[in-house]
């Protein structure tokens, strides 16, 4: 009986220290996606919108810090390895028919990601973060250029253990992006995107 009570004592201090622990300290991971972008043109190609689908590779860094028994906040950034296209649009000038495209590139954020432990090896959690990207595009009249963009994502989120310092999560987000000009026309990018990442907690 004694051996049974010490028994059970020792394995909730186990689990105890097993939800303290998991999805803590320093993370990288790699993340593969896809992601919807999205331009509204304002000036000389007002109320034209381009959209695309394409597939991201993003790299992730960071650290999550315990709060509670169940709860944590994790602190990270973010890096896109590579451009995703925005789609194109056309305009008429002169009795000519002319396209622009673009891209975004650049693209990298810092977040902030408030979790709750289901278990010791399933977490869920919102995300909110920075963003700050370039757009780059191609205007078959006027020749190319690129903005600069800031702006604020929102997501949500769930990761789990695969295997001891192994993790695996899904994430969507939607960022927005603030509007610059560029030529005689202005765009307001947005993005919505849904990645898996595989990581390694150290």
């Amino acid at each position: 009986m004694t051996c049974s009570v010490v028994m059970l004592l020792l394995g909730a201090g186990a689990t105890v220290q097993a939800e303290e622990t998991s999805f803590t300290g320093a993370s990288l991971a790699l993340g593969l996606g896809s992601v919807r972008n999205q331009v509204d043109y304002g000036g000389y190609l007002a109320g034209q919108t381009s959209k695309d689908t394409d597939t991201v590779g993003i790299i992730d860094a960071s650290y999550g810090i315990n709060l509670a028994p169940q709860c944590l906040v994790t602190l990270g950034a973010t890096y896109d390895l590579n451009k995703t296209d925005f789609g194109t649009v056309s305009y008429v000038d002169g009795g000519n028919t002319y396209s622009v495209d673009g891209q975004l590139k650049n693209h990298f954020s810092f977040y902030v990601a408030p979790g709750y432990r289901l278990s010791p090896n399933w977490l869920v959690y919102a995300k909110l973060g920075w963003h700050h990207a370039k757009g780059e595009f191609n205007d078959s009249q006027l020749g190319s250029g690129e903005t600069t963009h800031n702006g604020v994502g929102y997501g949500l989120g769930f990761s789990t253990v695969l295997a001891k310092q192994i993790e695996a999560r899904l994430e969507v987000q939607h960022i927005d992006y603030n509007r610059e000009s560029a030529n005689q026309s202005d765009g307001k990018p947005e993005t919505n995107q849904a990645v898996v990442y595989l990581g390694y907690r150290f």
